[in-house]
């Protein structure tokens, strides 16, 4: 199954960044009997006209790093398991010979809309007064000066006009051409913006009224499944600005959420028309700490991760998995639509593992761990365990490998935006303290978690540990004569940091 997941604006890159980094912990949707699904391939797509956006080329340089490191580990190969186990892939590679004229990225092409002023794009200039008044009714001065290259700037009305051209470009073909029966449709989208918000009704209805373009696998379009997180307010900006310069205020995001709401009940999600299977609500009461004031056109939002990211990337694992008699009827025509929210175990400012809920500490607490333990251990205790123990074994792990394009990209391309991830959201409101970040021994690692007791004291989490587990397991261990060490070290760690995560610290469950 493939699950295109479209990532509209900057709340949807930061959103899709977090679930980057789920996947390379080894996070995997599972089905409603609890098994994890075996044939998912990640299609990811992200659309936004502002390219320069700081949060944008962030998660597509983590895309491509993660694309890197998983070919490397895993090839083709569908069903893997351990870290970086999703298969994630750009559309480019699943187009037809006759339609690869799209980009080999994972942003979908805007051209028709990102070089222009508003006011250019839909003609104002060449209407009749009459059509010039009416316009200028409906549009403020500052919204049709707006140069739709940094996005729509809180603006639905300019986005849902500007976004409609999607239909007609090669990428919207190329996915509706790429699109099978059993393949699913997943939307990342804030509402409270301007991308976003116009960017999500609008590719659904493009979708569902698939049959009136001329495009391959229309019937499969019109009855995909297809779901969507909706994130409402959850940051603020800082009121330090140009007092006449109002494009974006945070005392406009409630009545915009609002009126957004009552639009998709109408057309999306309500009684009168469910063009959506499920619908997964996200939002807090408590805002951030105020993001620096940016319409798109000084800093280009380079805003720090924040919880509610990390809570969103979760939904569309949970739709992959729901069960296909869920979401349509026995005809394949959606069902009416099913809405989630998210509730924390604790409402606390600070945030560790044992505020989630159980069944996301099931899905995320021990796959987080075992990854924090391999980032700690590639940075200070790997390099001096070579020529020794498990890397001795078959395929050898010499000092070579310290320079190979995989070793890196895993540990400056990844692991740096994954250090990067973790300060800002501990940084941010509500703080997110997963892990004690400055903790150089590894027992001492994970926030509120402490290791077990012995009758001798507490049982220890070092490189010596580690290594000593590698060494056991890589003994008995065939699985790598083909020569992939980098899936041999990745591996054995992931079998290593199991098994240590059970017997030595408490409560990782």
């Amino acid at each position: 199954m493939k699950l295109f997941i479209f990532a509209i604006g900057g709340t949807g890159s930061r959103v899709l960044k977090s679930l980057v980094m789920l996947s390379a912990a080894g996070v995997k949707p599972i089905d409603e009997n609890g098994n994890p699904l075996s044939d998912l391939e990640i299609v990811p797509v992200i659309i936004d006209p502002h390219k320069s956006c700081a949060d944008l080329k962030r998660t597509e340089s983590l895309l491509n790093a993660y694309c890197q490191i998983r070919k490397q580990l895993h090839g083709d190969k569908v069903n893997a398991r351990g870290f970086f186990a999703n298969r994630i892939v750009k559309l480019h590679d699943l187009a037809a010979a006759n339609t690869r004229t799209i980009d080999d990225s994972f942003i979908f092409n805007l051209n028709a809309v990102e070089h222009h002023k508003f006011r250019e794009f839909i003609g104002y200039d060449t209407m009749n007064q009459a059509n010039q008044a009416l316009t200028s009714l409906l549009f403020a001065d500052y919204q049709l000066e707006n140069k739709m290259s940094i996005g729509f700037v809180g603006s639905p009305n300019i986005g849902s006009v500007a976004l409609n051209e999607i239909k007609d470009s090669e990428e919207f073909k190329a996915f509706a051409n790429a699109f099978t029966a059993g393949d699913r449709i997943f939307f990342i989208s804030s509402i409270f913006g301007g991308t976003g918000a116009a960017g999500f009704p609008i590719m659904v209805k493009n979708i569902r009224q698939a049959q009136n373009i001329d495009l391959n696998n229309k019937e499969a379009l019109r009855r995909a499944p297809i779901g969507g997180l909706t994130v409402l307010p959850y940051f603020s900006i800082d009121k330090g600005f140009d007092p006449n310069d109002r494009r974006i205020d945070t005392a406009d995001f409630i009545i915009k959420t609002q009126s957004a709401l009552e639009y998709y009940d109408d057309t999306l999600t309500g009684n009168k028309a469910s063009s959506v299977n499920a619908i997964f609500y996200l939002g807090d009461k408590v805002l951030s700490r105020p993001y620096e004031y940016d319409p798109g056109d000084k800093r280009d939002q380079k805003d720090p991760a924040h919880f509610i990211e990390l809570i969103g990337a979760l939904a569309p694992f949970k739709f992959a998995g729901m069960a296909d008699s869920s979401l349509s009827d026995f005809n394949g025509l959606p069902l009416p639509t099913k809405a989630f929210e998210y509730g924390l175990d604790k409402d606390t400012a600070e945030i560790d593992f044992f505020a989630l809920g159980k069944g996301t500490r099931a899905l995320i607490f021990r796959r987080l761990v075992k990854l924090h333990l391999l980032f700690m251990y590639l940075r200070t205790g790997f390099a001096g365990n070579i020529g020794q123990g498990y890397t001795e074994d078959n395929p050898r792990i010499t000092r070579e490998f310290l320079s190979s394009q995989f070793y890196r990209t895993l540990t400056t391309q990844f692991f740096n935006p994954y250090a990067e991830w973790l300060h800002e959201m501990l940084g941010n409101q509500r703080s997110v303290h997963l892990f004690n970040m400055g903790a150089e021994n590894m027992g001492e690692a994970i926030f509120n978690v402490k290791t077990k007791k012995t009758l001798f004291g507490s049982k220890s989490v070092n490189n010596d540990v580690i290594k000593a587990e590698l060494n056991r397991i890589s003994r008995d261990n065939h699985d790598y004569d083909d020569g992939n060490v980098a899936l041999k070290l990745l591996d054995l760690f992931d079998q290593a940091a199991e098994k240590i995560c059970a017997e030595r610290f408490d409560n990782i469950n």
